[in-house]
């Protein structure tokens, strides 16, 4: 609805200013909403007072400047120009005209201000500060509540929600915005506003930023689907792997007032800032949201907007972490990396590639390189078996050492790490600072990553989904009819290959077929199918082994051979099984973005319905998502219960993304820590 300016005007006088009402004010303080008395527009500057001594903490609502309006609009809620006309723009404002231009903050004390980077497709909005709780507080958040859609913006004190403070809350709308500010307005009086199911979509750009404040001070309760975060849409849009920022979507936005101090009086420049943050992700919103609908990309939108709240959740919770177990580890890698160096002939740089060439070739060892896969297919030598443990060993002192401890959040004590909902074009998330996808499955390291007594570790993942994937895909009805009635893909595969009724399969067998399985799933020719089963599962094949096999392989499992030759040459668009898509000329990402990506988009349908059912979770919550795995923290008094629960939730999520193309299974197990040490019940 067109919200009454007027109105929202003398709303915020009659709150800010109970002593001096303007005229009129008292008899109109009951229909407020509706009065139409001509009332000045816009909010006069705080009251100007004395400049607080060094070390003070900034008083409620003061702000140096003042603020009044800012000159612009934001288009209405068609944002159609007079003619009726929408502004259409690819991906960002670059495309509306004249890009942008600077505007004003105009106060009765301050004068005129400028302000940078006022996007012309942002305009003639006015914008409102509200220092303070006051009368009239209860009917503007109302008329906010009523808003279908309204652009949102938290400024805070610092990034960390555990250590700093939200100071700004920007709520925008068409025709006006409106700055809280948190240092006089709690947080809680929100909470209407972000906790019900029923209310405005929101808007905002990296909203799980937003979130992680919103989550730390215990207003958040709705789920993602009243979400719209730009950031996130213009992935899935453009199929990038880096989120942009917001300067990004709107060339010339100012954004040098991002890393001002938030913690002191504020300026008008600031307030404006603030503000502009809000109205800006609406003019992109109803872009995205007609784009989003020619790509029918509706429904891949839907599951990030659902996951948003349950990522922030899992990275405001962090995952717990004992220094001392992970320096241990470390410490015993040392030792290991040193004691087999001293195993190693003197002499030789171990380090270098290029002197370990040299050295092996006069060994009488004819490699064309050093790297892992070659040297594994002469494992059997005993150098070459002592160059390998002392690579491995040395990695994990290198790549990991002993400081880790650095990333313990004071305030908390754990591991905070960055979770990318989008980290890659195929849609799967990312991990960093640190990057805990990443650490290997060493027990000794994984151990390190153990709660506090009472405590215990839920893992799930999804059995061969991207077998199953790529079965559905493929419609290969072998596979899928195996999986179907619960048989065992490796130990059938393997008797298909090598012609051995399925009872008499042995385990070097099947770890054969699982080589051949997922090496073969993406299209591995034969000496990439050599290489990769000596690597990843210690089976030696000659190149005339991998291509009886290989060859036997695509005769059991045709239609996989008919996808992969189905694929056309050049840039092509490919989608997953929920419509996200991506465009690619390589062969091998033609193949692995489907199944990878749709693997990605039941993990995150997964997890948003964890956060969605919180409830029969009380006291557990995801601390660790990694491709196929989910690990929550759980008390130990229900474990067997909330691990039900969890399994249940991720097969759903699964099942939902799938459509019901093929079963899905899921495994888990009840543990004192990430490296799978035993969880006995008391």
């Amino acid at each position: 609805m067109p919200i009454d300016l007027e109105a929202l005007a003398r709303l915020i006088d009659s709150g800010t200013h109970p002593a001096n009402p303007a005229p009129g004010e008292k008899e109109a303080k009951n229909s407020v909403l509706h009065d139409e008395t001509p009332c000045r527009v816009g909010y006069p500057a705080p009251t100007r007072q004395a400049p607080a001594e060094p070390g003070t903490p900034p008083r409620a609502g003061e702000v140096s400047g003042g603020v009044g309006w800012v000159s612009g609009r934001v288009p209405d809620s068609d944002f159609a120009d007079k003619d009726g006309h929408k502004p259409r723009f690819e991906g960002g404002l670059s495309g509306l005209s004249g890009g942008f231009s600077g505007g004003h903050v105009a106060t009765p004390e301050a004068g005129v201000v400028e302000v940078a980077g006022l996007p012309e497709g942002v305009e003639g909005f006015e914008l409102h500060y509200i220092p303070e709780v006051g009368p009239g507080m209860g009917e503007l958040l109302d008329l906010l509540m009523r808003q279908p859609v309204l652009g949102v913006d938290l400024e805070t004190t610092g990034l960390d929600p555990h250590t700093s403070r939200p100071r700004l809350l920007s709520l925008a709308m068409p025709g006006a915005v409106v700055v809280f500010d948190l240092f006089g307005v709690p947080l809680e009086v929100f909470y209407p506003l972000f906790s019900r199911e029923e209310g405005p979509l929101l808007v905002g750009h990296n909203l799980k930023f937003d979130l992680l404040f919103l989550l730390k001070a215990g207003v958040w309760r709705a789920s993602g689907k009243r979400l719209w975060d730009t950031g996130l849409a213009h992935q899935v849009l453009h199929a990038q792997a880096r989120m942009p920022a917001l300067k990004d979507l709107a060339p010339g936005l100012d954004k040098t007032l991002q890393t001002s101090d938030w913690g002191g009086p504020l300026s008008s420049e600031q307030v404006a800032y603030a503000g502009l943050d809000a109205a800006v992700p609406l003019v992109l919103y109803r872009e995205q949201r007609e784009r989003a609908r020619t790509l029918r990309l509706e429904k891949v939108l839907e599951v990030e907007r659902r996951a948003l709240p349950a990522v922030a959740w899992m990275e405001l919770k962090g995952v717990p972490f004992a220094p001392e177990l992970w320096e241990e580890a470390a410490r015993e890698a040392e030792r290991e990396a040193e004691a087999l160096r001293g195993e190693l002939p003197f002499g030789v740089n171990w380090n270098s590639p290029a002197q370990v060439l040299a050295y092996l070739k006069g060994e009488g060892l004819d490699l064309p390189d050093t790297r892992e896969d070659t040297l594994a297919g002469y494992r059997e030598h005993p150098l070459v078996a002592k160059l390998l443990r002392y690579r491995e060993a040395a990695k994990r002192v290198s790549t990991y050492g002993k400081e880790w401890a650095k990333h313990l959040n004071p305030a908390t004590g754990r591991i905070h790490p960055s979770w990318q909902q989008i980290g890659a074009e195929t849609g799967r998330m990312a991990c960093r600072k640190p990057n805990l996808q990443q650490v290997p499955r060493d027990p000794a390291l994984r151990r390190a990553f153990r709660p506090k007594e009472g405590r215990v570790m839920l893992k799930a993942d999804f059995s061969q989904i991207e077998l199953r994937i790529a079965a559905a895909i493929a419609k290969e009805g072998r596979m899928l009819r195996a999986f179907r009635e619960g048989k065992d893909l490796h130990a059938l595969t393997a008797s298909l290959v090598l012609g051995k009724p399925l009872e008499e399969v042995g385990k070097e067998d099947r770890q054969l077929a699982k080589a051949l399985n997922f090496g073969l799933l993406y299209g591995l020719g034969a000496e990439g199918l050599r290489r990769y089963a000596l690597t990843a599962y210690g089976v030696k094949l000659t190149l005339e082994e991998a291509q009886k096999l290989r060859d036997a392989f695509f005769r059991a499992y045709p239609a996989l051979k008919r996808w992969h030759r189905s694929q056309p040459e050049g840039e092509v668009v490919v989608r997953t099984l929920l419509g996200r898509r991506r465009t690619t000329d390589r062969y091998t990402e033609k193949l692995n973005t489907p199944v990878q990506g749709t693997g990605a988009d039941g993990l995150k349908m997964a997890l948003a319905l964890l956060w969605e059912n919180r409830g029969l979770l009380w006291g557990a919550f995801p601390v660790l998502a990694v491709h196929d795995e989910v690990v929550l923290e759980a008390p130990e008094e229900g474990a067997k219960e909330y691990l039900e629960t969890l399994t249940a939730l991720m097969r759903r999520g699964m099942e939902e993304v799938l459509g019901g193309a093929v079963p899905v299974e899921v495994e888990g197990g009840i543990y004192r820590d990430w490296g799978a040490t035993p969880w006995e019940e008391a």
